[in-house]
């Protein structure tokens, strides 16, 4: 389990991918950004965009399940006081396959709450082309490493593999 000293400036955390299929595209626009780009495929054909596409939310809820899965999962993570700098760089599609980035900009200990600290990743998807999708700088409050708990285990054995960027 990771704790708020186990991440530092620099480090990269590679979450997985995720594949766009249609389906949740649609159901995601419907129930939560019901505009035709998004709900309609035929409707869709007739945007600027040529055709379905997913909900800027739909992407950033793809991000953080790959984020909760990845890398949250394994750590004393108590949430988030907000994000910045959330960007759409181009529209995601279905059959689109997308990776799962983070990388630390830094870190710091709470200054309300002396048991955490607030971490600063720079959180991306990418494409198979390597062209970034959606990006975000999200700040997560983890705990800190009481005394008495046990330094975490090697990179190379961690569920969460981090490279030093």
């Amino acid at each position: 389990m990771r704790y708020f000293e186990d991440f530092r400036t620099g480090d990269v955390h590679d979450l997985g991918t995720v594949t766009v299929s249609e389906r949740e595209v649609v159901e995601f626009g419907r129930r939560f950004d019901p505009q035709v780009f998004h709900t309609d495929p035929g409707l869709a054909r007739e945007t600027p965009y040529g055709g379905l596409i997913a909900s800027g939310w739909h992407t950033a809820s793809l991000f953080m399940r790959r984020y909760v899965e990845g890398l949250l999962a394994y750590s004393h993570c108590t949430g988030s006081p907000g994000v910045d700098e959330i960007r759409y760089h181009r529209p995601v599609r279905p059959g689109d396959v997308l990776t799962a980035r983070v990388e630390i900009l830094g870190s710091g200990p709470s200054l309300t709450s002396p048991g955490t600290g607030i971490v600063r990743p720079r959180c991306t998807l990418t494409d198979d082309g390597g062209t970034v999708v959606f990006s975000m700088i999200l700040h997560s409050i983890f705990r800190r490493r009481p005394a008495s708990a046990s330094v975490s285990m090697p990179a190379g054995q961690d569920p969460v593999h981090a490279a030093r960027g």
